[in-house]
């Protein structure tokens, strides 16, 4: 019995994603990346305005809430594939205004919304 080739597609990946990663001649690289866009229109977060780390987060927050959890759930500690999604998932609404609108966008579509800013109350005056 043969052993099947077996490729780390993730270090496949991202040597695609590097300068030149699809060959050095512009024409041929320019159909590869068509093609493999038309695959995975997010296989280069960079060119999307994010980077591959917050798309592996991403990625597992919605695994998480496909398998049944709730975003309430998702606190600081809770894991996919050993990547801390409830530490990310808090640093994302709290930081809110730092992700472009395509990461609001997609948060949103899983119910995830900016930090409640709390109000700054008028400040009494004392009477003499």
């Amino acid at each position: 019995m043969t052993t099947p080739f077996v490729k780390p597609v993730g270090q496949w990946l991202t040597n695609l994603r590097r300068p030149s990663g699809l060959g050095k001649n512009p024409e041929r690289a320019q159909q590869r990346a068509e093609q493999l866009t038309a695959i995975d229109p997010d296989l280069n977060p960079r060119t999307l305005g994010w980077t591959v780390d917050w798309q592996r987060h991403h990625t597992g927050l919605r695994a998480l809430l496909d398998a049944g959890a709730s975003l309430d759930e998702i606190m600081p500690g809770v894991t996919w594939r050993g990547v801390d999604i409830g530490r990310w998932l808090t640093r994302q609404i709290r930081d809110w205004a730092q992700l472009n609108e395509e990461e609001q966008r997609r948060l949103g579509e899983v119910g995830v919304k900016p930090a409640a800013r709390p109000q700054k109350t008028a400040a009494r005056t004392a009477s003499c």
